[in-house]
């Protein structure tokens, strides 16, 4: 979903001819940009503006040209938006060369356009790269698209990852030829996903399992991603499966078994906590089951 305020461009003053005829062509086909030649007004607090700008911005383009990459403007708007794609709160980060300039270190593994060759092939791809997004995102009713926490791997290779679980919709990079089950362990670490999580105020241990999705049918897990089919721009679901150990009931049965020693008002104290926990569950229906599972991935309940 595109949201006010969706491309902040990043530019040097110097290279405001070129970046005018971006602009244009960026919101002919209908996508907000934050500009600072539109967006800053008279008396308007300059490093306020930007900020507003950079806040709400989902796309994060930034023109690199022998100018800008000695701008400690574009260096600070830079370091803020790799910070909101680390942070879950999105920012997609699209680098624009426009002539002959050394890349940032920061910048350096990922796939820029190259407009100083080419300016209507590469803007065709840029533009077709913000309606795909448009396009996939409007299949799960226009949920939210993040951008990927690794700022590291190569964006060269991408797909769009959805789960019902956490309800969040990615745009992830990735290896085509890693298999099923590297590539479930890279999104496990890279979204700190839990194995195994103990929920204490309700005396539960969960572990989860995982699985991926394609085109309804389940990956083995020995096949890469390339042999089940899978390319550049394709959608595929992460499955997550939980299973609970009753840590509370376990404790409770366990107390006055002989097994354990407990000075008698403590036991009262700890027995009375331990119905609290189960009380505080509530009936274990499958809904129940399913809200209390979620709750373990709550870190990534993060809206930009």
């Amino acid at each position: 979903m595109m949201t006010k305020n969706s491309v902040f461009i990043s530019h040097s003053s110097v290279d405001k001819p070129l970046v005018d005829k971006l602009v244009k062509d960026i919101t002919a086909i209908g996508v907000t940009v934050w500009y600072d030649k539109f967006d800053i007004a008279l008396g308007d607090s300059i490093p306020g503006k930007i900020n507003e700008g950079l806040a709400n911005a989902k796309y994060f383009i930034i023109v690199l040209s022998d100018a800008s990459v000695k701008s400690n403007w574009v260096q600070e708007e830079l370091n803020f938006a790799l910070m909101k794609q680390i942070n879950l709160n999105g920012t997609f980060i699209i680098p624009i060369k426009i002539n002959q300039c050394e890349v940032p270190p920061l910048l350096s593994h990922r796939k820029y356009l190259n407009i100083k060759d080419n300016y209507q092939t590469s803007i065709q791809e840029l533009l077709d790269l913000l309606k795909r997004d448009l396009e996939v995102a409007k299949t799960f009713k226009d949920k939210e698209l993040y951008p990927w926490t690794d700022t590291e791997i190569s964006d060269t290779n991408y797909l769009y990852l959805h789960s019902t679980r956490f309800d969040k919709f990615f745009k992830m990079y990735c290896d085509f030829n890693w298999t099923a089950n590297k590539t479930i362990d890279y999104i496990v670490e890279t979204l700190n996903l839990p194995w195994h999580k103990e929920v204490a105020e309700f005396g539960m241990k969960w572990s989860f399992s995982y699985g991926l999705v394609f085109n309804e049918q389940s990956i083995g897990l020995s096949s890469t991603l390339l042999q089940s089919g899978i390319s550049n721009g394709e959608t595929i679901k992460i499955s997550i499966s939980g299973t609970y150990e009753d840590l509370a009931e376990k404790e409770l049965k366990s107390m006055w078994d002989g097994t354990k020693m407990y000075e008698m008002g403590g036991a009262i104290m700890h027995e009375r906590a331990l119905k609290e926990k189960i009380s505080k569950r509530g009936i274990l229906k499958n809904e129940r089951l399913k809200q209390i599972a979620d709750s373990c991935f709550s870190h990534l309940n993060v809206t930009p």
